[in-house]
């Protein structure tokens, strides 16, 4: 039986594709911050499909501590991992820090993310088709508008319009696609896939945080969750093993941000995230 974990597995794309790993026949862990939104979810998916192996799973993923406590729990449990989606991700109205001193929105999305790969690469390694699915989005176009580091540890102050905040957003899914091109650097020599991919306009709580003109205006052309979640579910379960990175959208390759294919601002990021995390060796945990 194969093995997924799925981080905001609990709502939202993360939870359409729990589903539809475990109707495939997956072991699936849901890893998510509110214990009893995941448990409740948990059981929602066996009550559909009574052969379902599922659990949930807690963590926060802005908190680089639990991330660790959670990757060792992996580690100490399971002998594999073939499916790591590192779907999580937030917009928050206020501009804050995490504990670590980073902006939060780049904490959760980004840094989490980048710490969970780095301890569960062994035993996605042990795995005869791992892959790795990253949710971005189309916001990483405006992801490099404000000073794409220097913002990491001294944010700027939101405002009412929420342009602040947006644009910091994007930074954090401009950083989930120049990760997947760091990490497709990383394991061109290994049996390990990566991709990152753009649902589209989805129907999430995301949208709901907006000013209610935007909400009434823009809420009626978005697209469904399933369909969001359509993408990350085939890059993650398609039989073509021979695919291999790159940026998606609806099944295809999607077109992405001069920033997003850049080596320098891919290298500043990688330098950034091992400093900040004070790893030695990526995919090498002590």
């Amino acid at each position: 039986m194969k093995t997924a974990l799925i981080t905001g597995g609990s709502a939202g794309l993360g939870k359409i594709t729990a589903e539809t790993l475990a109707k495939k026949g997956y072991r699936v862990i849901i890893a998510a911050r509110d214990l009893a939104k995941g448990e409740r979810v948990v059981e929602e998916i066996k009550s559909a499909s009574k052969d379902a192996v599922v659990e949930f799973m807690s963590v926060d993923m802005a908190d680089y501590d639990s991330v660790s406590d959670f990757s060792q729990a992996m580690s100490s449990r399971f002998e594999s991992l073939d499916l790591l989606i590192l779907n999580a991700g937030l917009f928050t109205s206020s501009i804050r820090k995490n504990s670590a001193g980073h902006e939060y929105m780049f904490a959760a999305t980004h840094m989490g993310h980048f710490l969970l790969t780095h301890k569960l690469l062994p035993l996605l390694r042990k795995s005869q088709d791992a892959r790795i699915v990253v949710t971005s989005s189309v916001a990483h176009w405006v992801g490099n508008i404000l000073d794409f580091r220097k913002t990491i540890t001294e944010p700027p102050r939101g405002d009412q319009f929420l342009l602040k905040q947006f644009l910091l957003y994007g930074r954090s899914k401009l950083a989930n696609i120049l990760f997947v091109n760091g990490l497709e650097q990383q394991l061109k020599n290994e049996n390990i896939k990566v991709f990152s991919f753009h649902p589209g306009g989805v129907k999430t709580e995301f949208y709901r945080q907006f000013p209610d003109l935007f909400t009434k205006v823009f809420f009626p052309f978005l697209i469904s969750e399933a369909k969001g979640a359509d993408t990350q579910i085939f890059l993650a379960t398609d039989e073509n093993t021979n695919r291999n990175g790159g940026y998606w959208c609806r099944r295809k390759p999607g077109v992405r941000s001069r920033s997003s294919r850049s080596q320098a601002l891919t290298d500043d990021l990688w330098a950034f995230s091992l400093d900040a995390l004070g790893i030695k060796t990526f995919g090498q945990p002590e």
